[in-house]
């Protein structure tokens, strides 16, 4: 009876550890997958959207030092999550490339070094680098071009005053308007705005005096 008490009280302990074991991992935004020697676990590849951040979780015997080449990802302070599990904030800068950039991260702890594999795949972009002409536009209508910088061609949002003007200099980073002579008494105006995939976009505000 009392061998079989110990064996109960055993497999309680085992099972309570387990899940304790588990409630853990959950709580980590990434679980720990790969292993690297029997003092260290930690993923081999981690993937990042165009401008994100992400959490790095290793366990290890002892506290891990990270350090990496590339200088669009920061690495974070190394924290404590629990006994032997440590938590590291990676943050990576708007990837403008247009290309799926990679860098690598070595992990040191004790005897053990590891290497993870950063992917960060290419962010929608679109910025204006000029306004011509700049300030207001002329009374009696006229051109107008913006000169931008984009992962792709923007769709334009135009005030129903403007038109697009076809043309090569569209795909060359150029969007050229028209503009119609201002006839209402008034001063008006209105607002460009250039847009690229989701979450990419740049306003031009414009303003024309009345004839």
């Amino acid at each position: 009876m009392k061998i079989n008490g110990i064996r109960f009280l055993f497999l309680s302990a085992a099972l309570a550890a387990m899940g304790l074991g588990m409630s853990s991992c959950e709580d980590h935004p990434q679980h720990i997958e790969s292993s690297w020697g029997d003092g260290m676990s930690v993923k081999d590849e981690i993937s990042l959207d165009g401008a994100t951040s992400t959490t790095l979780n290793i366990k290890a015997t002892t506290k891990p030092k990270l350090t990496t080449e590339a200088d669009w990802l920061k690495i974070g302070e190394v924290k404590s999550f629990t006994t032997g599990i440590y938590t590291i904030e990676l943050t990576a800068e708007v990837n403008a490339t247009g290309e799926t950039r990679t860098a690598e991260i070595t992990v040191t702890a004790g005897k053990e070094t590891a290497t993870v594999k950063v992917i960060q795949v290419s962010s929608d972009v679109v910025e204006i680098k000029s306004v011509l002409p700049e300030g207001d536009l002329d009374p009696a209508g006229g051109t107008l071009t913006i000169n931008y910088s984009a992962t792709g061609t923007p769709a334009a949002n135009l005030p129903e005053w403007m038109r697009t003007v076809a043309s090569r200099s569209l795909q060359d980073g150029q969007l050229t308007l028209t503009y119609l002579p201002n006839n209402t008494g008034r001063e008006r105006e209105g607002m460009i705005v250039l847009a690229v995939g989701k979450g990419a976009v740049a306003n031009v505000t414009v303003r024309q005096k009345s004839l």
